[in-house]
């Protein structure tokens, strides 16, 4: 074997080598290249998971958000409604009570309830008092019931008041109180309820 033959065989097996070890290193760089894609796509789906994620719930967040504005502002809707309502009720409770006014009826309420109140302070001393609007009625009460009736100088919407001074007592049977009374406690609630029994 001469010298051209040993280094052409030598020359094919370092190219064979070469060439087996380069096609090692570029299928490995291709493998790694593959394996850094793969974990780069993974990456890539996770930072958009997790983007969806915090987006859906931002989302769900001013939604949530908007739902109570809307709330709130139905609530204050509903409120201002109902104190209309209730306004009106009233206006009109006032209207009846001012016309229940004209009526014997109402005379024989007030006759009823001084006399109660007379009973009650069984002989003590007690000062009866109608309303200013109620001057007209004063003689006749007075002499029904058989006992002085003062007229108030602070107007109570009708009915009358008794105190027994021994006492110091009150006995208040006036409209104002009542209408002070139902109005402090009256609610759509209570009034759906009563309307259903």
């Amino acid at each position: 074997m001469d010298i051209e033959e040993k280094v052409d065989i030598f020359r094919e097996m370092t190219l064979e080598t070469t060439d087996k070890k380069v096609t090692e290193e570029l299928t490995s760089f291709e493998n790694s290249l593959k394996e850094t894609f793969e974990e780069h796509k993974k990456e890539k789906r996770n930072k958009a998971k997790i983007e969806l994620e915090a987006e859906a719930d931002n989302l769900r967040k001013e939604n949530n958000k908007h739902l109570a504005q809307l709330q709130l502002k139905q609530q204050r809707d509903v409120h201002k409604k109902q104190q209309q309502l209730k306004e009106e009720v009233f206006t009109q409770a006032r209207k009846q009570i001012e016309e229940y006014m004209l009526t014997e009826d109402y005379i024989g309420l007030l006759r009823k309830q001084m006399q109660h109140a007379l009973d009650f302070a069984k002989g003590e001393e007690i000062t009866l008092y109608i309303d200013p609007i109620d001057e007209n009625k004063k003689d006749l009460l007075e002499e029904q019931i058989n006992h002085p009736v003062t007229v108030s100088e602070r107007p109570f919407i009708g009915g009358s008041r008794g105190v027994i001074h021994s006492r110091k007592l009150l006995i208040d049977n006036s409209f104002l109180k009542r209408f002070e009374e139902v109005e402090s406690n009256f609610s759509f609630i209570k009034a759906e309820e009563e309307n259903d029994k």
